[in-house]
């Protein structure tokens, strides 16, 4: 008769990486929630309250809204809102005293920077899906996942553009307003964001080349890696931004 002891070992070694990955687990969501209530905070109410208003307003409003003014209404808005709350990550935690303990519980800046910035992206998202399901029922007549996707995109650039910004800038409202103003300046001098990233032609095209849609996007996901590795370089220069 086989000995049962002898398959003791390995599910003795199964049995203790499943503690690990319990604990680590709860480590991680121990420190994104901590994250979550310093990151959000009341103001993810008031960001809420704002975006629900707007949608109120623009359903009694009794205006034909269409699908250009839908998609730059969102993009505005969710810009907004990640730059709003981006631009005080790190001096939020510099002013209530906890970057410190951040940067012992942090194992790499790569997880420090997904603690800070994912609660941002999961709030913004949970707003963008309802705004977008809203005027999707409200108006209809376009497509539903570009008008989810693609301003969250690129509002989503301007928010890891902002964290960047503020290791360099000592003042949260500063680098808040260098974003929203390199925002403005490409969004209104350079780029033409409906046609060249959801394919929406708003007016005439004669004289004007179709934008390939598709490269467009893949510059701008290049662009927000290039940015987001940019942002973990910076946090790991301490004495850059500690200052």
């Amino acid at each position: 008769m086989q000995d049962s002891g002898a398959a003791s070992p390995d599910s003795g070694k199964w049995r203790a990486r499943w503690i690990r990955v319990k604990l680590l687990s709860a480590d991680w969501t121990a420190l994104f929630w901590f994250s979550c209530r310093l990151t959000l905070g009341i103001q993810a109410f008031g960001l809420a309250a704002i975006a629900v208003g707007i949608f109120i307003f623009c359903a009694l409003g009794q205006t034909s809204l269409g699908v250009g003014n839908i998609f730059l209404l969102l993009l505005s808005l969710e810009t907004m809102f990640f730059i709003l709350l981006s631009m005080g990550l790190l001096p939020r935690e510099k002013e209530g005293r906890t970057l410190e303990l951040l940067l012992v519980c942090a194992r790499g800046r790569h997880e420090l920077l997904l603690h800070k910035f994912l609660p941002i992206c999961l709030f913004v998202a949970a707003v963008a899906l309802g705004l977008t399901s809203g005027f999707r029922w409200l108006v209809g007549g376009f497509s539903w996942p570009r008008m989810l996707c693609v301003p969250y995109a690129l509002a989503a650039t301007a928010g890891i553009l902002t964290v960047v910004l503020t290791t360099y800038f000592r003042n949260q409202y500063g680098a808040g307003a260098v974003a929203l103003l390199i925002a403005i300046v490409v969004a209104t001098l350079w780029l033409d964001p409906l046609r060249t990233f959801y394919g929406f032609e708003a007016g005439p095209t004669i004289g004007r080349a179709r934008p390939h849609v598709t490269t467009n996007r893949v510059i701008l996901a290049i662009v927000f890696v290039f940015l987001y590795d940019h942002a973990v370089r910076r946090l790991k220069h301490v004495e850059l931004w500690m200052k």
